[in-house]
Protein backbone atom coordinates (compact mmCIF):
# COMPACT_ATOMS: atom_id res chain seq x y z
CA UNK A 1 0.00 0.00 0.00
CA UNK A 2 2.88 2.30 1.08
CA UNK A 3 5.34 0.95 -1.81
CA UNK A 4 6.82 4.34 -2.21
CA UNK A 5 8.38 4.60 1.36
CA UNK A 6 11.18 2.11 1.21
CA UNK A 7 10.38 2.20 5.26
CA UNK A 8 11.66 -0.61 7.63
CA UNK A 9 11.10 -1.59 11.69
CA UNK A 10 12.89 -3.34 13.76
CA UNK A 11 11.90 -2.80 17.23
CA UNK A 12 15.37 -4.13 18.36
CA UNK A 13 16.44 -0.70 17.61
CA UNK A 14 13.55 1.11 18.82
CA UNK A 15 14.78 1.15 22.47
CA UNK A 16 18.51 2.84 21.22
CA UNK A 17 17.20 5.10 19.55
CA UNK A 18 14.54 6.89 22.11
CA UNK A 19 14.26 10.75 22.03
CA UNK A 20 16.71 11.74 24.74
CA UNK A 21 14.01 12.56 27.58
CA UNK A 22 14.16 13.22 31.19
CA UNK A 23 11.48 14.25 33.98
CA UNK A 24 11.08 18.19 32.29
CA UNK A 25 10.66 17.13 28.46
CA UNK A 26 7.46 14.92 28.56
CA UNK A 27 3.83 15.84 30.53
CA UNK A 28 0.76 17.74 29.40
CA UNK A 29 0.30 21.40 29.24
CA UNK A 30 -1.66 23.56 31.17
CA UNK A 31 -4.93 23.77 30.06
CA UNK A 32 -5.33 20.37 28.42
CA UNK A 33 -8.54 18.80 29.14
CA UNK A 34 -7.92 15.22 30.32
CA UNK A 35 -11.15 12.60 31.41
CA UNK A 36 -11.72 11.31 34.66
CA UNK A 37 -14.79 9.34 36.47
CA UNK A 38 -16.41 12.82 36.93
CA UNK A 39 -15.98 14.15 33.58
CA UNK A 40 -13.92 16.43 31.58
CA UNK A 41 -11.61 18.50 33.34
CA UNK A 42 -8.34 20.33 33.00
CA UNK A 43 -5.05 18.59 33.54
CA UNK A 44 -3.49 21.05 36.15
CA UNK A 45 -6.80 20.47 38.43
CA UNK A 46 -5.88 17.22 38.80
CA UNK A 47 -5.37 15.40 42.50
CA UNK A 48 -3.36 12.38 43.40
CA UNK A 49 -6.27 10.17 44.34
CA UNK A 50 -8.50 11.14 41.25
CA UNK A 51 -9.29 8.44 38.91
CA UNK A 52 -8.43 9.34 34.89
CA UNK A 53 -9.86 7.05 32.28
CA UNK A 54 -7.01 5.47 30.51
CA UNK A 55 -6.69 3.49 26.87
CA UNK A 56 -5.87 0.35 27.96
CA UNK A 57 -6.77 -0.02 31.92
CA UNK A 58 -10.43 2.26 32.22
CA UNK A 59 -10.44 3.96 34.85
CA UNK A 60 -6.89 4.46 36.64
CA UNK A 61 -6.04 6.02 39.99
CA UNK A 62 -3.56 8.94 39.69
CA UNK A 63 -0.78 8.46 42.15
CA UNK A 64 1.45 11.21 42.05
CA UNK A 65 1.30 14.65 40.11
CA UNK A 66 4.63 16.09 39.03
CA UNK A 67 4.65 20.19 37.98
CA UNK A 68 7.34 22.44 36.57
CA UNK A 69 7.66 24.99 34.27
CA UNK A 70 9.48 25.08 30.82
CA UNK A 71 10.96 28.96 29.94
CA UNK A 72 10.63 30.24 26.20
CA UNK A 73 14.69 29.64 24.64
CA UNK A 74 14.99 31.29 21.70
CA UNK A 75 17.92 30.00 20.65
CA UNK A 76 16.49 26.44 21.02
CA UNK A 77 13.38 26.22 18.42
CA UNK A 78 13.54 22.21 18.77
CA UNK A 79 12.13 22.64 22.50
CA UNK A 80 9.24 24.96 21.37
CA UNK A 81 5.47 23.35 21.94
CA UNK A 82 3.41 22.26 19.07
CA UNK A 83 0.47 24.14 18.33
CA UNK A 84 -2.02 21.37 17.57
CA UNK A 85 -5.28 22.73 15.55
CA UNK A 86 -8.48 21.24 15.82
CA UNK A 87 -9.40 17.94 14.49
CA UNK A 88 -6.07 17.46 13.90
CA UNK A 89 -5.28 14.35 16.50
CA UNK A 90 -8.89 13.99 17.09
CA UNK A 91 -9.30 16.57 19.33
CA UNK A 92 -11.96 18.80 19.47
CA UNK A 93 -10.41 22.18 20.56
CA UNK A 94 -6.63 23.56 19.83
CA UNK A 95 -3.86 22.55 22.39
CA UNK A 96 -0.58 22.24 22.75
CA UNK A 97 1.81 19.47 22.96
CA UNK A 98 5.56 19.23 24.21
CA UNK A 99 8.32 18.01 21.15
CA UNK A 100 8.94 14.89 23.13
CA UNK A 101 5.71 14.03 24.49
CA UNK A 102 4.99 10.66 22.98
CA UNK A 103 1.30 10.48 20.80
CA UNK A 104 -0.59 7.28 19.85
CA UNK A 105 -1.88 7.50 16.32
CA UNK A 106 -4.17 4.82 14.81
CA UNK A 107 -3.88 3.87 11.25
CA UNK A 108 -3.40 1.69 8.54
CA UNK A 109 0.36 3.13 7.63
CA UNK A 110 1.27 1.99 10.85
CA UNK A 111 -0.31 -1.46 10.78
CA UNK A 112 1.63 -1.61 7.52
CA UNK A 113 4.85 -0.65 9.45
CA UNK A 114 4.97 -1.98 12.67
CA UNK A 115 2.00 -5.22 12.02
CA UNK A 116 0.29 -3.00 15.03
CA UNK A 117 -2.39 0.30 13.98
CA UNK A 118 -1.40 2.14 16.71
CA UNK A 119 2.00 3.75 17.72
CA UNK A 120 3.28 5.52 19.51
CA UNK A 121 5.55 8.50 18.18
CA UNK A 122 7.12 11.54 19.21
CA UNK A 123 5.16 14.57 19.01
CA UNK A 124 7.97 16.86 16.98
CA UNK A 125 7.83 14.71 14.59
CA UNK A 126 4.27 15.43 13.72
CA UNK A 127 5.41 19.00 12.50
CA UNK A 128 3.67 20.05 9.16
CA UNK A 129 0.85 17.33 9.76
CA UNK A 130 -2.19 18.78 9.71
CA UNK A 131 -1.92 21.88 10.64
CA UNK A 132 0.45 20.99 13.42
CA UNK A 133 3.33 23.71 13.96
CA UNK A 134 6.14 24.23 16.08
CA UNK A 135 5.64 28.09 17.90
CA UNK A 136 7.35 30.55 20.23
CA UNK A 137 5.79 30.01 23.35
CA UNK A 138 4.96 32.60 26.09
CA UNK A 139 7.59 33.99 28.63
CA UNK A 140 6.54 30.09 30.32
CA UNK A 141 4.53 26.79 29.85
CA UNK A 142 3.11 25.32 32.92
CA UNK A 143 3.84 21.40 32.56
CA UNK A 144 1.58 18.81 34.33
CA UNK A 145 2.90 14.89 34.30
CA UNK A 146 0.12 12.44 35.80
CA UNK A 147 1.67 9.40 37.22
CA UNK A 148 0.18 6.20 37.55
CA UNK A 149 1.17 2.19 38.87
CA UNK A 150 1.77 1.32 35.66
CA UNK A 151 2.50 3.60 32.17
CA UNK A 152 -1.12 4.95 30.64
CA UNK A 153 -2.28 5.96 27.78
CA UNK A 154 -4.65 8.73 28.60
CA UNK A 155 -7.71 10.77 26.46
CA UNK A 156 -6.67 14.46 26.02
CA UNK A 157 -9.31 16.87 24.72
CA UNK A 158 -11.91 14.35 23.68
CA UNK A 159 -9.80 12.24 21.10
CA UNK A 160 -5.91 12.46 21.54
CA UNK A 161 -4.08 10.10 23.12
CA UNK A 162 -0.73 10.49 25.01
CA UNK A 163 1.89 8.25 27.10
CA UNK A 164 1.44 9.36 30.55
CA UNK A 165 4.67 7.69 32.36
CA UNK A 166 4.72 5.56 35.44
CA UNK A 167 5.92 7.14 38.79
CA UNK A 168 8.26 4.65 38.71
CA UNK A 169 9.80 5.79 35.30
CA UNK A 170 10.27 9.17 37.27
CA UNK A 171 12.21 7.52 40.06
CA UNK A 172 14.59 6.13 37.83
CA UNK A 173 14.97 9.18 35.50
CA UNK A 174 12.40 8.00 32.76
CA UNK A 175 13.78 4.75 32.53
CA UNK A 176 12.40 2.17 29.72
CA UNK A 177 8.24 2.19 29.28
CA UNK A 178 5.93 -0.33 29.09
CA UNK A 179 4.66 0.87 25.83
CA UNK A 180 6.84 0.99 22.94
CA UNK A 181 7.41 4.51 21.12
CA UNK A 182 8.84 4.80 17.69
CA UNK A 183 11.91 6.18 17.09
CA UNK A 184 12.37 9.78 15.45
CA UNK A 185 13.21 8.47 11.61
CA UNK A 186 10.52 6.31 12.25
CA UNK A 187 7.63 8.61 12.91
CA UNK A 188 8.82 10.73 10.75
CA UNK A 189 8.52 8.27 7.78
CA UNK A 190 5.03 7.21 9.31
CA UNK A 191 3.62 10.75 9.75
CA UNK A 192 4.75 11.45 5.82
CA UNK A 193 2.65 8.22 5.23
CA UNK A 194 -0.36 9.44 6.99
CA UNK A 195 0.01 13.00 4.75
CA UNK A 196 0.60 10.77 1.45
CA UNK A 197 -2.89 9.45 2.39
CA UNK A 198 -4.53 13.04 3.33
CA UNK A 199 -3.60 14.05 -0.01
CA UNK A 200 -5.08 10.89 -1.92
CA UNK A 201 -7.98 11.72 0.28
CA UNK A 202 -8.68 15.04 -0.47
CA UNK A 203 -11.10 15.98 -3.24
CA UNK A 204 -9.80 16.74 -6.84
CA UNK A 205 -9.50 20.89 -7.93
CA UNK A 206 -12.43 21.70 -9.64
CA UNK A 207 -11.50 21.86 -13.47
CA UNK A 208 -11.88 24.79 -14.99
CA UNK A 209 -13.33 24.84 -18.48
CA UNK A 210 -12.94 27.56 -21.01
CA UNK A 211 -15.90 28.80 -23.75
CA UNK A 212 -14.82 27.98 -27.24
CA UNK A 213 -13.80 30.88 -29.19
Amino acid sequence: MFAWKNTTWDAAKTENAQPKLDARTTGLVSGTKVVTNAGWVQVETIREGQQVLTFDGGLQTVIAVTRHVLMADNRNIASWPLFVPPGALGNREDMMVLPHQSVMIESDAAEHMTGDPFALIPGAALVGFRGITQERPAEWVEVIQLHFAQDEIVFANIGALFLCRALADLISDMGASSYDVLNMGVAEDLVDCLMFQDDARAPSATPVYHAAA
